[in-house]
């Protein structure tokens, strides 16, 4: 005979396992701004996301010195952040740096990866509230 507590886990597991998986842990827009943040050496609080068609953002920059305004799109294909300039090309070819992102930390952090063309590598850390954890 199952224990009152077994019965109570799987009561109850199907509800909390719903309620978790309900929210994704990091928004297209989050991950674009932060990835472009990353590409660009920025703090991505600074970088504002809207959306575009077919699930591409657009996201801009206001450099603070001179109020200067840079703009790129950016898409997700599966792990990957294709990015561009706008106006300008997506970075999706053999030479471009491949720029990928996990959820890490179970759910708490995002992980962008840069993989250069010539092999070097460099990864960022960014929790939640897209502080960069050192």
């Amino acid at each position: 005979m199952p224990s009152v507590r077994s019965l109570l886990v799987l009561t109850f597991l199907p509800a909390w396992l719903s309620a978790a998986s309900a929210e994704p842990a990091f928004e297209i827009h989050t991950v674009c701004r932060t990835a472009i943040a990353a590409i660009m050496d920025r703090d991505p609080k600074l970088v504002q996301a809207t959306d575009a068609s077919h699930g591409t953002v657009v996201l801009t920059y206001a450099r603070p010195f001179d109020n200067f305004v840079f703009t790129y799109r950016c898409r997700i294909d599966g792990d990957r952040v294709v990015w561009a300039d706008e106006p300008g090309r997506w970075r999706d070819g053999p030479k471009d740096a491949k720029v990928s992102f996990e959820v890490v930390s179970a759910g708490e952090r995002l992980r962008i990866v840069i993989t250069r063309a010539n092999g070097v590598t460099g990864q960022q850390l960014f929790d939640h509230d897209l502080n960069e954890v050192h």
